[in-house]
């Protein structure tokens, strides 16, 4: 599993670092069925127990939580890089810009998957295939500067 991390851009590697202890630690399993939970569908149980697990290793962000279940389900999950999608929320006067907290909140995702839902149905010309396409789009407009 850790090679998944180790080849995709996602994370940053302070970020990979953190997954890499959790997965190794005692935790790891856990954590790991806590994903495996939120993917299948019972995201406010599987985000419990993913948290918790993450916890001790300094972990518990939503880089490392969003992670699993963004790449098990792209139609249905969406990786959060706050920083960015805030600024792309922000751009496309979305309230995700106003309610996000760093704080593992499942109305915080609840809300990231409305914004993710918004803007499939505002560019479906452009056809996205699912949510990697759709992360892409954000990172591009929320990574945009004049400069």
């Amino acid at each position: 599993m850790l090679r998944t991390f180790n080849r995709t851009n996602l994370l940053s590697p302070f970020e990979l670092i953190r997954v890499r202890d959790v997965l190794k630690s005692n935790q790891g399993e856990s954590f790991v069925h806590g994903a495996a939970e939120f993917a299948a569908g019972d995201m406010e149980a599987g985000l419990r127990t993913m948290a918790s697990a993450a916890k001790a290793h300094d972990a518990a962000k939503w880089t490392v939580v969003t992670y699993l279940p963004f790449l098990w389900k792209p139609d249905t999950h969406m990786f959060l890089k706050p920083e960015v999608t805030k600024l792309f929320a922000d751009r496309v006067g979305h309230e995700f810009a106003l309610r996000y907290r760093a704080d593992l909140d499942i109305e915080v995702y609840r809300c990231l998957l409305d914004l993710v839902a918004c803007t499939r149905r505002a560019i479906k010309e452009l056809q996205p295939r699912d949510n990697i396409d759709l992360q892409s789009f954000v990172w591009v407009v929320g990574d945009y500067s004049e400069a």
